[in-house]
Order: structure tokens, then C-alpha cells, then sequence
């Protein structure tokens, strides 16, 4: 199966967690390694647009290959500040500047376009902090938490209490058929709702289905009508959702969850 990375910034070049030189003086202060399994477990956040995805992926690339950037948790926002000036743009820091795990998160989702994440962002309030922004979801379920062939390129991974955060490089060898494996391979390119029709709107009644949501008597018959709504509402009432009728990312990460149980 094909290696999963992450990368993020650990630790500076004496093995301490600050006091050292600004940059990156080992090359292992920020670093790229295969995926592993945390002591303190993952929590897993991707992010529902796949080009904020896919910047945030390629924001920690760049930081890992710019050797002016370092390890120092009392100097974590000097890389922020400095990229802030280049459009977050980390590949034209020129100047020797520090960060740590998650202010080198803060700084790949600024890249990426997502605002709102405060100065103080850390591992022990980086998952309410990234739920809040709205541009994430909670991906939950042992092969996103404990495995790695189902995560994708710009995943942000943090530990369940405070430790570590890291981004994925690349794309799992599973990524592309986690959602087809659990029975819903067609949703996700819109949000559904009252009144929709197609392909996708059946996938999502047969998936509701089979967890005992009744779609009326025609089934899974591709038009998103009452029965259907009701369904949906139901659903979203069960897995502490809110309860607004519309299938979106947030209901697509409860019914992948659900199917994968």
C-alpha cells in the first residue's frame, strides 16, 4: 500500500521546545515523515472545499523545503508575521523566522484562505477553533482516526488532547473510494435538498434506507420529495446535526460514519 506522509515542525535543533537558532538549522525542525499512529490518537479535519485542501497540502510542502524556517514555541508567530506579508506565500520567507506545530497549521489554512483562526491557536483548542471557521468537517470513524489509506492531501490531523498537530502530503491509497466503499459514492458534488433530482438523489435515499430511514413508498426513486426531506431530517436529528433538511458536507461525514459502522 502506498506510504502516507504528514509533515509539520517538532521540535528545534538542540531537542528542546524553544531557546535554539531562528530557522530551520537541522533540516528536522519542520520535516515530512511517513504517517504514524499518535499515543494521544488523531482527530481528523478536512476541509469541504478541495482547493483549500490542496493549498494547505502544498503550504506545508513549501514551509518543510525552506530552511529559514524553524522550531521555537516562544517565537511561534514570527513565521506567521512574515508570511503574512507575501499573501502566506511561505516559499518567499527569506528571513530566518520560527513556529511551532500549530501556528504552522494557522499559517498553511491563511494560504488556503480560511480566516479566523486566532493568534493563540494550539493543539489543546485548534479542532473548536477549526469547526468554528465553518471551511472544515470532522471526519470520524477507525480508518480515518487509526489508518491512513482514506486520508487525503491537506487532512489536518491533531491529537485528542494537547501534543501534536500535522498536515497529509499525499493522497491515501483508498482516499478517492472511502465514500464509494460506504455505499455513496455520488454524493458530495452538491448540496441536496427539497425539490432535487438524479443519480445522487437516489444513492442518498438507498444509504438512508438501509439505516432505516423510510423514503416513502417509491423507494429510492431519485426525486428528493417529502418523505425524502423528512428522512434527511430525521437522520440529521439523530446525529446531533442541525436539523435544516439540506444534505451537505456535514451530513455527508455523519452518513459515511454511520455506513462504516
Amino acid at each position: 500500500m502506498a506510504t502516507v506522509y504528514v509533515g509539520g515542525a517538532s521540535i528545534d535543533e538542540n531537542g528542546r521546545g524553544h531557546g535554539g537558532k531562528a530557522g530551520n538549522q537541522t533540516g528536522r525542525e519542520l520535516r515530512k515523515q511517513p504517517w504514524y499512529a499518535h499515543s494521544k490518537h488523531w482527530r481528523v479535519f478536512r476541509a469541504k472545499d478541495a482547493g483549500a485542501a490542496a493549498r494547505i497540502a502544498a503550504c506545508m510542502a513549501a514551509a518543510i523545503a525552506n530552511r529559514h524556517i524553524g522550531y521555537d514555541q516562544y517565537q511561534r508567530n514570527t513565521l506567521y508575521n512574515e508570511a503574512a506579508k507575501f499573501g502566506f506565500d511561505v516559499s518567499q520567507v527569506t528571513k530566518d523566522v520560527e513556529t511551532d506545530c500549530s501556528a504552522l497549521v494557522r499559517v498553511c489554512c491563511a494560504f488556503a484562505g480560511v480566516t479566523g483562526l486566532p493568534a493563540d491557536f494550539r493543539t489543546t483548542n485548534e479542532p473548536k477553533n477549526l469547526l468554528a471557521t465553518g471551511a472544515f468537517i470532522e471526519l470520524t470513524g477507525a480508518k480515518y482516526t487509526d489508518q491512513y489509506a482514506c486520508l487525503k492531501a491537506g487532512d489536518i490531523l491533531c491529537t485528542a488532547s494537547q501534543g501534536h498537530t500535522v498536515v497529509v502530503l499525499n493522497d491515501g491509497a483508498r482516499a478517492e473510494k472511502a465514500l464509494a466503499d460506504a455505499g455513496i459514492g455520488l454524493l458530495g458534488a452538491r448540496i441536496l435538498e427539497k425539490g432535487r433530482t438524479g443519480a445522487d438523489v437516489a444513492q442518498l435515499q438507498a444509504a438512508l434506507i438501509a439505516l432505516g430511514y423510510s423514503c416513502g413508498s417509491w423507494g429510492a426513486d431519485g426525486d428528493f420529495g417529502p418523505a425524502t426531506d423528512k428522512a434527511v431530517r430525521a437522520f440529521q436529528r439523530d446525529r446531533g446535526l442541525e436539523v435544516d433538511g439540506e444534505f451537505g458536507p456535514l451530513s455527508l461525514a455523519a452518513l459515511v460514519e454511520a455506513r462504516g459502522k
